[in-house]
């Protein structure tokens, strides 16, 4: 019964062929490691240094929070929230007032959004970004308030504490709600530092790339319609594999390659050899034949058959005339080059001719590859 056969844009990929390839090419993984630690360490850096945030300083101070208590209404704790402080006492005249005015005395104008700033002038800040910079939390006790100023510039960031501090003290001692609102700690601005992930963002990258370009290569092979192993050239396309010819002298492949030409091709009279590569190079049918004449050895002698290198039929007319007056075609097929199409093409016109394909040889192999492929050990010299 005949063989189904497989074309070449319905194989399976052949994992452990792509695997032993891709170790005989490892130097790609860390090149791409390489290239993935450059591009995200870099993405990173831009993103973080060259066009990130501003540097922004942050001054400090924690005050205590003395409330007054009437036997009628008791004290006001609950409306005197994080909530009430940072989104609506904050901006009240009261507050921001007082603020405002200590500020000016220490030479920093404050001027409504849209106003109008003098030439040269450098100690100017609107009130929406002092709103901005001065931020009011109660952390967990409703008596201690952590006050935090945020700014690009040092000496604004303490400015603007200090001016805060003076006022919420004013605030304590003039609101009924308040016995007092006394400071406890103040901390002059410093830099805000942020975690530096360049090196995670390295590893991450080089992890990505490193997938990226395996899942490529797979995606390159499952469209490689080169053949690597003779089982592929027999199940794509439904012929006999005669043997196959190594890039070194080797006698296990030898001896396969001399007993099935005598089991297939002896007694044949003339057998034509064709190169599925040789409509590019007419030359490559001539080498591949010599290789076999030199591989069977006192076998071609003893059989009586004629081996003639021929070009693929489509590059010279004449061809096909001649293949029609031999005992049938022995088939090159190049070991790792993207040939398959043509190698199927060739096939169809053989047919179509009423020309028997004998067998396929595979050429021009890595015995290295092939050794591997079938757990062989390698010959010694």
């Amino acid at each position: 019964m005949e063989r189904s056969s497989k074309g070449h844009m319905e194989e399976a990929v052949n994992l452990r062929s792509f695997y032993l390839r891709l170790l005989g090419k490892i130097w790609i993984l860390p090149l791409a490691a390489l290239v993935g630690v450059l591009i995200f360490g870099g993405i990173y850096t831009l993103v973080t240094v060259t066009f990130g945030p501003a540097k922004t300083y942050s001054a400090k101070a924690s005050l205590y929070i003395n409330f007054a208590y009437d036997e009628n209404t008791g004290t006001l704790v609950d409306y005197y929230n994080a909530y009430t402080w940072n989104n609506q006492l904050k901006a009240t005249d009261a507050v921001l007032n007082p603020i405002i005015d200590k500020l000016s005395e220490d030479g920093i104008r404050v001027i409504d959004d849209g106003g109008v700033v003098l030439a040269g002038e450098e100690s100017v800040i609107t009130k929406e970004n002092l709103l901005a910079a001065i931020n009011l939390d109660i952390p967990s006790d409703v008596r201690v308030m952590a006050l935090t100023v945020t700014e690009h510039d040092k000496d604004m960031a303490d400015a603007i504490l200090g001016a805060c501090v003076s006022s919420l003290e004013k605030y304590g001692d003039t609101n009924d709600a308040f016995d007092s609102i006394k400071r406890l700690s103040m901390e002059k601005a410093s830099l805000d530092t942020y975690t530096d992930r360049t090196f995670v963002a390295a590893i991450f990258g080089a992890l990505c790339a490193v997938v990226l370009t395996i899942l490529f290569l797979l995606l390159l092979d499952a469209t490689d319609d080169a053949a690597y192993i003779p089982e592929d050239c027999e199940k794509r396309y439904n012929l006999p594999v005669l043997g196959v010819l190594v890039d070194k002298p080797d006698h296990f492949f030898k001896n396969e390659l001399i007993a099935a030409y005598d089991k297939i091709i002896n007694g044949a009279g003339e057998v034509v050899v064709i190169s599925a590569d040789s409509v590019d190079n007419a030359e490559a049918s001539e080498k591949d034949t010599e290789n076999l004449k030199e591989a069977l050895g006192k076998t071609i002698a003893s059989s009586g058959t004629k081996l003639i290198p021929m070009a693929v039929p489509g590059s010279v007319l004449d061809n096909y005339r001649k293949i029609g007056t031999c005992d049938g075609v022995i088939l090159c097929v190049p070991y790792g080059k993207r040939r398959g199409a043509m190698t199927e093409h060739v096939i169809a016109q053989l047919k179509k001719h009423d020309c028997p394909v004998l067998g396929i040889v595979l050429t021009r192999a890595s015995g290295k590859f092939l050794y591997r492929y079938y757990g062989l050990k390698r010959e010694k010299a």
